[in-house]
């Protein structure tokens, strides 16, 4: 009984935390929708870095956090592969999943230097 009570105070907040994103961050993402134990946010690849930023920055939010990146391959003509990015914040417990859409050619800018929490991060040999 109080775990359906504290888990329907979080979607609440949750839902109207979406709310508040697409009102206050329209120019980051286009899309915001609340799921089950998160959000999920859509954006472009060249506001990918921003809108993240904004995410482990953010004192409300507290997403210090890039646990995985998954990439789902849609086979649709425009935006084919769909890249998900998850965070999350260890203090509140909240999973914030970033999507976006790129096709074959595209790039997508790398999270490792603003996520990689003091650690030493090696790029590919190039």
């Amino acid at each position: 009984m109080k775990t359906a009570f504290l888990q329907n105070i979080f979607l609440e907040s949750v839902t109207e935390f979406s709310y508040q994103l697409r009102n206050n961050l329209s120019s980051l993402v286009y899309s915001a929708t609340s799921t089950n134990d998160g959000l999920l946010l859509r954006t472009a690849p060249g506001k990918l870095r921003a809108l993240s930023l904004f995410f482990r920055n953010s004192t409300y939010l507290q997403t210090r956090t890039l646990v995985d990146i998954a990439v789902v391959d849609k086979l649709r003509a425009t935006g084919r592969f769909a890249v998900n990015y998850l965070f999350l914040s260890m203090t509140t417990n909240q999973r914030i999943v970033v999507q976006l859409f790129v096709d074959e050619t595209s790039t997508v800018p790398s999270l490792a230097v603003p996520f990689a929490n003091g650690q030493r991060v090696f790029a590919g040999a190039g």
